[in-house]
């Protein structure tokens, strides 16, 4: 594992608890330093977490890149179940990290390698549901004693306090994102909170603004599927880009994203020219219309798209 370093970003976690002693105020929070924010979604097979809508949209509302987690209780329900319970949750919420699994507390009580199962389906299903990649948060410890393979081929948020070096373990050989306090201060929240670092890299791939890929402030391109308006992609160096998740579902054809291969699979077929921008992958216009077998043009006067299949 490696230590913590002067480029990693500030990345605070907050759930109703912070709610709870006085209300967030996220423009404050912003001006302290702090890049991203994960916030918590769900708990269990059913439970959700009272303040997440407020939390998510007020902290991207500060122009923080957002992030969700998922409360794991292995002891007690099927991954699916909690699967299905954090992707209805989040449904029609944007967020910029991978999508988080939260195994800590009770979930030691699970066997190792059940355990190590039973995370594996959680972050398969939720990949699957919503077309987004996923990642695993726990302890440094917990990781240790009761993780095991295939989990190191997802990203790793480890929690390890009052160290600038989180303690290693036979899964993962680096973390993602290191939560070193559970005392941190942060302005705009009153009490504690979670501060974590964040590797820049990380960041950059999933939540890099899109002047940082050469691309437009937003979404302004239409993007037209067999004569209906189905989404919008934007112009990146001067060509049109067109969302991949979007683009799948406009036609009718599964989409997931691979996280042991770090791309999207549209229709069984690999996409290997994409762009990744704030956590949603992106396809040029040619390069779709070969993949899918397709017709497709760009109109430059109009910024549309025509897509035919």
């Amino acid at each position: 594992m490696q230590a913590k370093s002067a480029t990693n970003l500030k990345v605070i976690d907050v759930s109703h608890h912070q709610n709870d002693r006085g209300k967030i105020d996220w423009a404050k929070v912003k001006t302290d330093g702090v890049a991203g924010v994960f916030v918590k979604a769900t708990e269990g097979g059913s439970g959700h977490d009272k303040q997440f809508s407020s939390n998510a949209q007020g902290a991207s509302s500060a122009g923080l890149k957002v992030g969700f987690y998922h409360y794991a209780h292995p002891e007690l329900n099927d991954a699916g179940k909690e699967a299905a319970n954090f992707a209805n949750a989040i449904s029609g919420c944007a967020a910029d990290f991978p999508h988080v699994l939260d195994v800590e507390g009770e979930a030691a009580t699970v066997p190792g390698e059940q355990l190590t199962a039973w995370c594996v389906e959680w972050l398969e299903t939720v990949e699957k549901l919503t077309g987004r990649p996923a990642m695993l948060y726990t302890g440094a410890s917990f990781a240790k004693s009761n993780l095991r393979q295939p989990l190191g081929k997802w990203p790793l948020w480890i929690a390890h306090y009052d160290t600038d070096r989180p303690m290693a373990n036979d899964t993962w050989s680096e973390w993602a994102v290191f939560q070193y306090t559970s005392e941190g201060t942060v302005a705009g929240i009153v009490g504690n909170v979670d501060v974590n670092a964040m590797e820049k890299a990380f960041f950059d791939n999933f939540a890099g603004t899109p002047a940082d890929s050469g691309s437009t402030d937003e979404d302004s391109v239409k993007i037209v599927v067999n004569d209906k308006l189905a989404a919008r992609g934007r112009l990146i160096d001067g060509h049109a880009y067109l969302p991949v998740r979007e683009l799948a579902e406009a036609l009718g054809v599964p989409v997931e994203w691979n996280a042991s291969e770090a791309k999207p699979y549209v229709a069984g077929k690999s996409v290997t020219a994409f762009k990744l921008i704030g956590g949603s992958a992106y396809i040029g216009v040619r390069a779709a219309a070969e993949l899918l077998g397709g017709q497709a043009s760009f109109d430059g006067q109009t910024e549309k798209v025509y897509f035919y299949r």
